[in-house]
């Protein structure tokens, strides 16, 4: 089997991770994150040739293809996830730090992080931020 970075496979990211979020599910479930149906089973056709995702198809009055992660798919979405919630994380303290350098600040009454002004909520713990 030749292995193929996800990370080239067409919405090969999205996927994996709604399959960690979600777990088995119906092929047509993942319409929900991709628009085409001819691109969404191209991409699922490289993730099972990599051996990351595995389908079987069942008949319920129908036919259903079920696809999930494999052991090696939920590795490689794991480690995607992660990736994703340190890039998250480093985006919400740049967006932090451009609020507080040039805006007018509020200190949050419960972690005491300086708000930007207009803030409703604070950035660092959600608490309801008072004005005046």
């Amino acid at each position: 089997m030749e292995m193929v970075d996800p990370l080239d496979i067409r919405h090969g990211n999205k996927i994996l991770l709604f399959l960690l979020e979600k777990g088995e599910i119906k092929k047509t479930d993942l319409l929900e994150i991709m628009s085409s149906s001819d691109s969404l089973s191209r991409s699922l056709q490289d993730l099972i040739n990599t051996g990351l995702i595995e389908s079987e198809t069942i008949i319920q009055g129908r036919k259903v293809i079920l696809t999930k992660l494999t052991p090696l798919g939920r590795k490689v979405a794991e480690q995607l996830k992660k990736a994703n919630d340190i890039l998250e994380d480093y985006n919400k303290r740049q967006n932090k730090q451009n609020y507080s350098k040039y805006n007018e600040t509020i200190k949050c009454s419960l972690c005491g992080y300086e708000n930007p002004e207009k803030a409703k909520f604070c950035l660092e713990c959600g608490t309801r931020v008072e004005w005046g």
